[in-house]
């Protein structure tokens, strides 16, 4: 079976898209995302969408503006409407990682672009490769079955349906495919910078395990977080429900859960409300790990009123006399 194939087929399974969606694609000019637009324009008519392609312009290397032209380029050879954006260097002056405060300036480019364009899916082209990273990366910095799912091919975020059509196909299948239709496409040389976490992650430990401890690792993490998907989304719908009777959105920024009823709750479920606060907060879970999680409990169970977790991206967990404050000063 052909390779365009294979993937039609995934995203109907998958049920990622449907006629008459708009999709925004992020296309940063490497080949993951390169190939997944050259794939999604080819299947557009076949699966009913429309394409508009978002670059966000880190600004952090000088190819970086090579990369955006070559996008652009690309985008009118396809004849795909494109946004570009990038980043004010004052901004990567903020303490923090590099990597996280790159990846949360490129999702506000893409919320902020489906939500101008009035559309609520926004396709990425991470691989099986990346999954397998992430979940390792999980595993290292401390995470539990929520973490475990690591990349999901369907979720959605502050109302955005986040889709990643190839994440069941591997980087060698998609460089193969790349060649095979002879596409071009870039190269950032930061890939290969071990002082970036998933970096090692991928150049080192990867490469190790494989060598010394299981020739089939990257299978093996595909279907730990497979697994934990499965399992964790009946749990995520059982906190859904929950989440609606025992959590008051004050506004935006803060969310208030009664600590009579929270208390009555299994731990599992707990810690799903504390997750789905969270997220809703911060729009996703990255960083956040089992220690910030027995920091909250302990907050709760042992802290006085008015004592502070502080958690990732400036979301911070405190209490009064009834309620759990869960709040977020971005």
């Amino acid at each position: 079976m052909k390779f365009i194939d294979q993937v039609k087929n995934t995203m109907k399974a998958q049920k990622l898209v449907s006629p008459g969606d708009k999709i925004i694609v992020g296309v940063s000019g490497g080949p993951d995302s390169v190939a997944l637009l050259y794939l999604l324009n080819t299947l557009r008519y076949d699966l009913g969408i429309t394409l508009h392609v978002a670059h966000f312009n880190h600004k952090l290397r000088k190819s970086a503006d090579r990369d955006q032209k070559f996008v652009i380029k690309l985008s009118r050879k396809l004849h795909v409407p494109i946004t570009v954006s990038s980043a004010q260097q004052k901004f990567w002056k903020i303490k923090g990682s590099l990597e996280e405060l790159a990846r949360r300036y490129r999702f506000d480019f893409l919320i902020r672009t489906a939500r101008k364009y009035k559309t609520s899916v926004i396709a990425l082209g991470h691989t099986q490769d990346d999954l397998t990273e992430t979940v390792l990366m999980r595993i290292l910095r401390g995470t539990g079955m929520a973490g475990m799912r690591a990349i999901l091919p369907k979720r959605v975020i502050q109302g955005v349906t986040f889709v990643r059509p190839l994440l069941n196909f591997s980087k060698k299948e998609i460089l193969s495919f790349l060649k095979k239709e002879t596409i071009p496409y870039r190269i950032d040389p930061s890939n290969r910078s071990q002082k970036f976490f998933r970096n090692k992650i991928r150049l080192q430990l990867l490469p190790l395990l494989e060598r010394q401890y299981n020739k089939n690792i990257r299978e093996v993490l595909t279907h730990l977080a497979n697994t934990m998907a499965i399992d964790y989304d009946y749990i995520e719908k059982d906190g859904e429900l929950i989440f609606g009777r025992l959590v008051q959105r004050e506004h935006e920024s803060l969310i208030k859960i009664s600590l009579n009823k929270f208390a009555k709750l299994e731990r599992s479920l707990q810690r799903i409300l504390l997750r789905l606060a969270i997220e809703k907060l911060k729009g996703n879970l990255n960083r956040l790990t089992l220690v910030h999680m027995t920091e909250i409990e302990d907050l709760i169970q042992n802290r006085p009123r008015g004592a502070i977790v502080h958690l990732p991206d400036q979301i911070f967990v405190s209490k009064d006399e009834n309620s759990l404050l869960i709040l977020s000063k971005r």
